[in-house]
């Protein structure tokens, strides 16, 4: 499978945002470790309340600051780049530096894939982005875990390599990305209106809409499992290794014509590592269990994933207005899941937060395979039919 320019372009960046992703992880950790499952909710509402904000406010500007998608996915490494190397590491401040992140790269993300790629090269972009995003993080975690074993399990030199590898990556990288037009919005409550964006609603909330319960409930799984940072970082660093290995060696069997069956095959995976990131509640050593099937199922969940948030953008309306849309949508449900669950945990005991939320987590996975499998097999019963 042959890789575009435009691919060769957007690659290098992409990849960085796989590396600069695993912080997360570390973030949920040192909070755990330091607090308890209020802080880590209290986290996670920051993140993706800054996140929103961001993509706003970077749409909204976007014209009169020129903000094309090449300078927006850049901003999306150097601000959060700023906001740890400058910041005091306090959880407000990583909250704002994770968010601006995740709202700045994603939406820039988005922008650029869908304005410089063509359905038929989705597939092949989404293995090997992948790929490259799993090599990256791994080898990301590696250098933080031994950075962490040697200077006592101290959080501030992990912020510390994450702020300089987001400053230079953001100013080396990506110099190549064709320029696109500068971002904005003109009228995305014109896009939520549309019956196929309304139609998309189940499949975005059981995408995406736990997502704030499911890295809350991760980090509260390792700390409870693990007894140090050093150690969850080599347990991410072992389990990151089947999943680069499994998608390095089936990157070129992804296409249209078998989205569904790659779709099928990682929900199954992931599914039954919420099982045992449930169970590990009771048998903390099933953790491990857990980190190494959703590492192995979860770089191809993604992929897919990725393809279904394209295929779900390729509706009426202004690409910048599409995007924005799905992304306001995605927050409103994020957050509401995650209120919701935060308020059910205030009930439970810590063993059972783990239990009955990663039990969502894996029937959200099983009922987002039904849904996406209605809308990939939708959508190639009307290429037959055009064709």
């Amino acid at each position: 499978m042959n890789i575009s320019s435009h691919e060769r372009a957007l690659l290098p960046l992409i990849a960085l945002q796989g590396a600069v992703g695993t912080l997360a992880g570390f973030i949920g950790f040192f909070i755990m470790r330091a607090h308890d499952v209020n802080a880590l909710f209290g986290f996670t509402a920051g993140m993706l309340t800054t996140a929103i904000a961001a993509t706003f406010l970077a749409y909204l500007f976007g014209p009169r600051l020129k903000l094309t998608g090449k300078r927006l996915l850049k901003l999306g490494f150097l601000v959060p780049g700023l906001l740890i190397l400058c910041g005091d590491g306090s959880i407000a401040v990583m909250a704002l530096a994770y968010g601006s992140f995740v709202g700045l790269s994603w939406s820039a993300r988005h922008w650029l894939e869908m304005s410089l790629l063509a359905d038929a090269e989705r597939d092949g972009y989404a293995a090997h982005s992948g790929a490259l995003t799993v090599v990256f993080g791994i080898v990301t975690t590696l250098v933080a875990t031994l950075l962490l074993a040697g200077t006592a399990e101290q959080s501030r030199y992990v912020y510390l390599l994450y702020g300089a590898i987001c400053l230079a990556g953001g100013a080396l990288l990506g110099n190549r990305i064709p320029e696109t037009p500068p971002v904005s919005i003109r009228d995305p409550l014109s896009v939520i209106r549309q019956p196929e964006f309304i139609a998309c609603l189940p499949l975005f909330f059981l995408e995406s809409g736990l997502f704030g319960i499911s890295q809350a409930l991760a980090s509260a799984g390792a700390v409870k499992a693990l007894n140090s940072a050093s150690h969850f970082g080599w347990v991410a660093t072992v389990a990151g290794l089947a999943g680069g290995v499994a998608l390095y060696f089936t990157r070129k069997n992804r296409g249209v014509q078998n989205r569904v069956h790659w779709l099928g095959g990682s929900c199954l995976v992931v599914g039954i590592a919420f099982v045992l990131l449930g169970a590990s509640a009771w048998i903390p050593a099933l953790y491990i269990g857990y980190t190494v099937l959703k590492s192995a199922g979860g770089p191809f969940l993604a992929a897919s994933e990725q393809v279904l948030n394209q295929r779900t953008l390729d509706i009426q309306g202004s690409l910048s207005d599409r995007i924005f849309a799905r992304e306001f949508v995605l927050w409103g449900l994020r957050m509401i899941s995650l209120l919701m669950f935060w308020a059910l945990a205030t009930r439970l005991s810590p063993t059972h937060i783990l239990a009955v939320g990663s039990t969502l987590l894996a029937l959200a996975t099983a009922m987002e395979y039904v849904f996406g499998k209605s809308l990939f097999w939708k959508n190639h019963t009307s290429v037959n039919a055009a064709i």
